[in-house]
């Protein structure tokens, strides 16, 4: 049985009234007035956890896909003040139907939205600097939007950046970084990431404790439209390996990806505040080398630009 796919006389757990949604994970079937009241306590428990309990302004990372778009709602529905940051990558098709499903969505609910291109912030397009780069594609879409949203964040005035990181995100992750034995990355694993330099602001993932599926069908009650496409140039990318991984033995054991992270995550300190960044030289922003991925990659960029141009 699928998710969702449920016997006409199945009771929800929580009021016995009439289910449609099934959480094998949870091992409970909920009726969608019931979904929505433990969506949105997944989300405060998340907040409470990471230590946000009081509403207060925070920026959120909004691609128009279904995760960040979902927080978004979810956010605002709970009394946050809120305002979106959208990048367009410049990828023909793609991105403009995710900037659109960003405006129709803050349109729709009278959200303040701030929205850049890739192209007027660092000169290149995301296609343009593959045609230019022997670098795997995601990780310097990864770096480039990571510094953006930082300094954008840092710009208007926001201590903290809200990422839509899920469940299964981040279980993918944590199961990629320990099967390549990457423990650098294992502190960065925490849900809430707490700011270590002052071009950087706190980084926290409200949406951690909620599986993709549940996301789904929290913008199916909630009337959201996010983009639906995927990423043409996400084709290579690895972290699908391990979620699909992780989907099969979810399949067979129902909760083994929550059990998976939780027993990580919960059992793991909150990373230290203190500095571990240095700064750029050339244009200021957090570092961990003299020259930050951002200015060495440009500066790659610009030599392969001259050289095509000499030739």
């Amino acid at each position: 049985m699928r998710y969702g796919e449920l016997p006409l006389e199945a009771k929800c757990t929580r009021c016995k009234g009439t289910a449609t949604i099934r959480m094998p994970s949870h091992h409970a079937n909920f009726c969608p007035p019931c979904f929505l009241r433990y969506f949105q306590t997944a989300v405060q428990r998340a907040m409470k956890t990471l230590g946000i309990q009081e509403p207060g302004p925070l920026m959120v990372a909004v691609s128009g896909g279904k995760d960040s778009l979902a927080l978004w709602a979810i956010l605002n529905e709970l009394g946050y003040e809120t305002r979106g940051l959208h990048l367009n990558l410049g990828i023909d098709g793609f991105s403009h139907s995710s900037e659109e499903a960003v405006r129709a969505f803050a349109r729709e609910r009278q959200l303040p939205l701030s929205i850049h291109s890739l192209k007027e912030t660092f000169g290149y397009t995301l296609p343009e600097i593959k045609g230019r780069t022997r670098r795997k594609i995601c990780g310097v879409c990864g770096f480039l939007k990571r510094q953006f949203m930082n300094r954008l964040t840092v710009r208007e005035g926001f201590r903290y950046l809200a990422l839509g990181h899920n469940l299964d995100d981040e279980a993918g992750r944590l199961l990629g970084n320990i099967v390549r034995h990457r423990t650098q990355y294992f502190a960065k694993q925490y849900p809430l990431l707490p700011s270590r330099h002052e071009k950087v602001p706190t980084r926290l993932k409200p949406l951690y404790r909620l599986e993709a599926h549940e996301i789904v069908t929290f913008c199916r009650l909630a009337s959201i439209k996010p983009c639906e496409d995927p990423c043409p140039l996400s084709g290579g990318a690895t972290s699908h390996v391990f979620k699909e991984a992780l989907d099969f033995l979810e399949a067979k054991m129902p909760g083994t990806k929550r059990d998976f992270l939780f027993s990580y995550v919960d059992r793991r300190p909150p990373p230290p505040a203190h500095p571990d960044f240095g700064t750029c030289r050339r244009c200021g922003e957090a570092a961990y080398e003299t020259i930050c991925s951002v200015c060495s990659l440009l500066e790659r960029l610009e030599k392969s630009k001259k050289n095509s141009q000499e030739s």
